[in-house]
């Protein structure tokens, strides 16, 4: 289960209780020396195992920084993205927290809350390298005027097309929400979908409703709205009209992913992170990558992680030094949360071009992390809200309901917006 908002909070405040009654007892989590009188920093993440192609090349950074510090042993361990929260919950409340602590950024608060990560702004203040950042990714490191992390890496999300589907059916890549459903529709043939998006329960699975609700120049925090309520019916007539599957309910990203790579569906909404990803796996797919539909606005969303020192660090000089080391510019990610990066070498041409849209690349979100927000009928990044975790199970909620019948949706007060309503 995924944690945010009141949910989280809630227990987050057990288990730090939790960490009061069992002390500071520690465990292997942050055993900072070794046998040969080295260091060990542990580093836990949701990145992926390492055979995955996003683990691997955290696998390959790790053995980077090993190469370049003899003595300093890194223990990475991957921890599935649905149970990272609530396993680093746990730890603390074990006194077990390794030393550093990849977290999803838009956690971060709730993790200053539990008392998991450490204040960084002493030492943040001796690097002086503050002024790197873009200001979007350095304020979610921020809880209370206080800096609590760095930020590491950043990805926006965008459509992914299957040129040869689209060619064949003669479909141009969906520049508005109206062009995505028929063009979604006109693709969904021979038992193949036209669009994947996630809908599991949890904010992972509401990132596609998200998005569709804030094109729609509606506010995430009010899913009852006439703009939410518009944008949801869109996706129950997508559902209804075999545009999308109801197998969506069930998905996370990676298998929306693995939808997309086995064509078993022209379009998906999904983050930059499956860029290297389908390079990687699928070399010989032949894809491309759109900005996403416009509504009442067009935007994207950002999705971030920071590397934090947790409160049950054995050595935080050690963990430090590694965390400031993967913020050099010449330290690869997914979509850079440092200008310096956003300016970096060109990509080499590919398989997976570039449409007239282009890609949600560094310099589009380059400019959007320096304060575009999203802007009528404008394009920017919109930073995936603190506050839109908390609602991702009501959306979650929502999604469940996307195959249920027009009379039951109209039902009662409290009923979520997947009500049908005739779209303008």
């Amino acid at each position: 289960m995924r944690f945010g908002g009141r949910s989280f909070r809630r227990a987050a405040a057990l288990l730090a209780a939790g960490v009061l009654v069992a002390g500071c007892g520690g465990g292997a989590g942050g055993d900072a020396s070794t046998a040969e009188g080295g260091k060990t920093v542990s580093l836990w993440h949701y990145y992926g195992p390492p055979d995955s192609a996003t683990g691997a090349a955290l696998v390959r950074l790790v053995e980077r920084y090993e190469k370049e510090h003899p003595g300093v042993d890194i223990q990475p361990r991957h921890i599935p993205f649905g149970d990272f929260t609530r396993t680093l919950l746990q730890s603390a409340a074990g006194g077990d927290l390794p030393d550093i602590a990849l977290i999803n950024a838009f956690h971060t608060e709730a993790m200053v809350e539990a008392g998991v990560i450490q204040e960084l702004d002493d030492r943040v203040a001796a690097w002086g390298k503050k002024d790197g950042f873009f200001p979007a990714s350095w304020r979610t490191t921020q809880v209370g005027g206080k800096t609590y992390g760095l930020p590491h890496l950043a990805d926006a999300y965008a459509v992914y097309y299957n040129t040869k589907m689209l060619d064949k059916a003669g479909v141009e890549p969906p520049r508005t929400w109206d062009e995505m459903a028929e063009a979604a529709k006109k693709l969904a043939t021979g038992g193949r979908q036209g669009l994947a998006v996630s809908g599991i329960e949890g904010d992972e699975g509401a990132t596609g409703l998200i998005i569709r609700i804030l094109a729609a120049g509606g506010d995430v925090a009010d899913v009852d709205s006439p703009e939410a309520n518009e944008a949801l019916t869109q996706f129950k007539e997508m559902v209804d009209d075999g545009a999308m599957s109801k197998g969506m309910l069930g998905w996370n990203e990676e298998d929306v992913k693995n939808q997309f790579a086995n064509e078993q569906t022209a379009m998906m909404i999904n983050s930059a992170t499956y860029v290297s990803t389908l390079r990687t796996e699928k070399p010989d797919l032949e894809w491309k990558v759109a900005l996403l539909p416009e509504d009442e606005q067009r935007l994207t969303l950002l999705g971030a992680e920071n590397l934090t020192i947790t409160a049950g660090s054995r050595d935080p000089d050690a963990a430090w030094d590694v965390m400031t080391w993967m913020q050099r510019p010449e330290v690869p990610g997914r979509v850079p949360s440092r200008p310096q990066q956003a300016a970096g070498p060109p990509r080499r041409p590919g398989r997976a071009g570039r449409d007239a849209g282009g890609l949600p690349g560094a310099a589009q979100v380059g400019l959007g992390a320096r304060g575009q927000a999203g802007r009528r009928r404008g394009r920017g990044v919109h930073p995936h809200p603190g506050s839109v975790a908390g609602r991702g199970q009501r959306l979650g909620e929502c999604g469940r309901r996307l195959d249920a019948g027009p009379a039951e949706d109209r039902q009662g007060a409290g009923r979520l917006a997947c009500r049908t309503r005739r779209r303008r």
